[in-house]
């Protein structure tokens, strides 16, 4: 299993999660029915996620009748792409050919919005922590 995979399927475990118990989340998949399928060029790395009767279902497969598909020129790039959670990201990479779009582009602007949900919340004491290691990491290499 490649990060790509990976990362398609920790989404997938994610919006699964999510539309069970995020209000907001549970929100954007009333009375919707879509699927959107996330591959590389080269269709070695494919999963699609179905939304219907505000379920979230997810196979690592093509569908044969996606409504919207997303292709990255690779696995890096994808990562690198959907790591950002930026639209600019996205708006770059279609203008330099990284990344090809099919379908309703509509299912876009509900991916992006969806994905403000995927990073899950990290709690302070937490957050404080990786911020004192990355300090000490810094102190250790200066």
């Amino acid at each position: 299993m490649n990060k790509f995979q990976l990362l398609l399927l920790f989404m997938a475990g994610r919006m699964q999660y999510l539309s069970h118990n995020s209000a907001g989340f549970m929100a954007m998949l009333h009375n919707r029915h879509f699927v959107i399928q996330l591959q590389t060029f080269d269709s070695q790395t494919v999963r699609y996620f179905s939304v219907k009767n505000r379920r979230i279902r997810s196979h690592g497969q093509a569908h044969t009748k996606p409504d919207f598909v997303l292709s990255f020129k690779d696995e890096e790039y994808a990562i690198k792409t959907l790591s950002k959670a930026s639209p600019m990201a996205f708006m770059k990479g279609m203008q330099a050919g990284d990344i090809k779009m099919e379908g309703d582009f509509g299912l876009l602007m509900w991916f992006n919005n969806a994905a403000k949900f995927l990073q899950p919340d990290v709690p302070k004491p937490v957050r404080q922590a990786v911020k004192w290691a990355k300090a000490q990491k810094k102190a250790l290499t200066a």
